[in-house]
């Protein structure tokens, strides 16, 4: 009884512990297959997925658990919350290799900021997606945001095209018809002014026998496509540099007044000048600025700004005009608002040290009366002497 008794606990025992082994192989199993679930559902990389998956404790290695982990914050289910992120913010934690979104204007812009690198990155709407925009071994040095010049015109507009003979450098043009009868039509440069020297933002001596331009954060880049040169109000208007610090004709450094005439307001607003643009074309007046205002009914600007800036407006850019929001030069102090504000000098004297403009921008409506000071850097347009 005693050794039946005993071969019966032994029997037990060796049975208790073949189950344990069995326990301990099916636990080893459940990590690989979760971290394949993981892969698959947030379309990790295909090395990631069979490394997980083979059942193999690779799957614990450092290499699969930063792709799932990637996978769990930039892809798969996260996708439309990496969409409202951008949309939002501009900014968004996932890898710019795996972000997508699906589109309807075809050669729009998105942006985002990246926020290993600090920099910002372009997204270009193409074949119903956005894909990243890449950039031109021209433009590879420069860190700055992008954008894609083939959609910055009305592609169902007719441009001319007017080579400067000064520097050889082309301009789309375009003819407006305007619904004014004292100013019904007319012919003006379908992009920014881009002429005259680079200056950086720090320049302190100025040479009056040349035409003196910044670009924005000083990156030529912006200047030679889409957004052209920032001029201050004497460079843009042809004047001393004096001229940004005082009335016009008040002094022996800026002795030529600018509107002779008793009504300065008429009289600048109407004013022909010259100023940076090429013989036979003069710096956009505020007649002109008002008579291509009239054909935005909604008042909002969108009609003369390109889909590049204004978006999703269904009246962007209608008029083929293709303004830009190129920012601002604050004279000596920084750059800002690019993308964000447009601004146009006007010849129109405020004070001694401030003019008028006008202004373009996605938050306010269009307006005829910015005011801003003359040493401040704006964008300049040309229009045909008639």
């Amino acid at each position: 009884m005693k050794v039946c008794r005993f071969l019966a606990l032994a029997l037990f025992a060796i049975t208790m512990s073949f189950t344990a082994c069995g326990d301990d192989e099916s636990s080893s199993g459940v990590a690989p297959e979760s971290a394949g679930e993981i892969s698959t559902n947030s379309s990790a990389s295909s090395s990631s997925v069979k490394s997980s998956t083979s059942g193999k404790s690779s799957a614990k290695s450092s290499s699969s658990e930063k792709s799932s982990s990637s996978a769990k914050s930039s892809a798969g289910g996260s996708s439309a919350k990496s969409s409202s992120s951008l949309n939002s913010s501009g900014d968004t934690n996932s890898s710019s290799s795996v972000w997508t979104k699906a589109c309807t204007i075809e050669g729009e812009a998105l942006y985002r900021t990246n926020k290993q690198t600090g920099e910002e990155e372009v997204y270009i709407c193409q074949d119903g997606f956005y894909v990243p925009y890449i950039r031109s071994s021209s433009s590879a040095k420069s860190s700055n945001s992008r954008i894609n010049l083939d959609s910055l015109y009305n592609s169902e507009m007719s441009y001319g095209e007017f080579t400067d003979p000064r520097d050889g450098q082309k301009y789309k043009t375009l003819h407006i018809t305007t619904s004014w009868l004292a100013l019904p039509e007319f012919d003006a440069f379908a992009q920014n002014l881009n002429y005259g020297v680079q200056i950086k933002l720090d320049t302190t001596e100025f040479d009056d026998g040349k035409v003196e331009k910044y670009c924005y954060k000083d990156d030529p880049w912006y200047c030679d496509n889409g957004f052209g040169g920032l001029y201050s109000w004497s460079e843009a208007m042809g004047l001393p540099k004096a001229c940004d610090s005082v009335w016009t004709g008040t002094t022996p450094a800026c002795p030529d007044s600018l509107v002779p005439g008793d009504n300065k307001e008429k009289d600048s607003r109407d004013l022909i000048r010259q100023g940076a643009c090429p013989e036979g074309w003069h710096v956009m007046n505020g007649r002109e600025w008002m008579a291509l205002m009239s054909l935005d009914v909604t008042g909002t600007g969108y009609a003369i700004t390109s889909k590049v800036f204004a978006g999703r407006e269904s009246t962007a850019n209608g008029t083929g005009f293709s303004a830009v929001y190129g920012g601002i030069a604050r004279a000596t102090s920084l750059y800002e608002n690019i993308r964000k504000y447009g601004i146009y000098h006007l010849a129109f004297e405020y004070e001694a040290g401030r003019h008028k403009s006008v202004v373009l921008s996605n938050d306010d409506p269009i307006t005829y009366n910015g005011i801003d000071p003359k040493k401040d850097g704006l964008s300049v347009r040309c229009v045909k002497d008639y």
